[in-house]
């Protein structure tokens, strides 16, 4: 499998994070230009390729994270780009930001995503993008090809990737994994019978 995230600056780094985690080997960064990019959380990241070195028809899944992309609109070679992996049913999934970018590329139109609400504000700045698109009030969607998220369910949106892509065993380990992020812990009640 081939895991590509894009980086741009401004990029909401803590949204995808976890996917590095998750793919290991699998998982590479592009951007537009071979430069350091700086995230939302004013950290550096050099990316691994650019667009132009890529091939759409090896890769798997292009993760677009949340942040602020709105430069990138009215990019032709990134929407190019874009285009031609959803003409190729290849996964493209964003989060918070990166639903914006998706939506105004037309990746998401005639499928349902995430949209008003939490993270994703539909105004009057973007509800053009939004228009042949059906908004549902859940945390992540998938569509087709497509798998959208608000911000804040960035550890669902990270393991339902891990689903997409056939990393987990069985159930119990994204069970596991998610108590494991979630810091759940589960308490067994054993009642002292000196106690009562």
């Amino acid at each position: 499998m081939n895991v590509c995230v894009l980086y741009y600056d401004g990029f909401c780094e803590f949204e995808v994070v976890l996917n590095f985690a998750k793919f290991k080997g699998n998982i590479f960064s592009a951007s537009l230009e071979d430069r350091i990019y700086i995230s939302e959380e004013k950290q550096k990241y050099l990316p691994d390729k650019t667009i132009k070195e890529l091939n759409p028809d090896n890769i798997d899944l292009l993760i677009i994270p949340g942040g602020n992309p709105t430069h990138l609109y009215k990019n032709e070679e990134l929407k190019e780009f874009i285009t031609e992996l959803n003409e190729k049913n290849k996964f493209i999934a964003g989060i918070c930001g990166g639903v914006e970018l998706m939506a105004s590329y037309g990746v998401l139109d005639n499928k349902r995503c995430t949209g008003d609400g939490e993270g994703i504000k539909i105004d009057e700045d973007n509800k053009e993008f939004f228009k042949n698109s059906t908004i549902v009030n859940d945390d992540v969607v998938r569509d087709k090809n497509c798998i959208t998220s608000i911000g804040k369910a960035f550890i669902e949106f990270s393991i339902e990737l891990g689903k997409l892509m056939n990393v987990y065993k069985n159930n119990k380990e994204i069970e596991d994994e998610y108590n494991w992020f979630k810091n759940i812990k589960i308490y067994k009640v054993v009642k002292n019978k000196d106690l009562n």
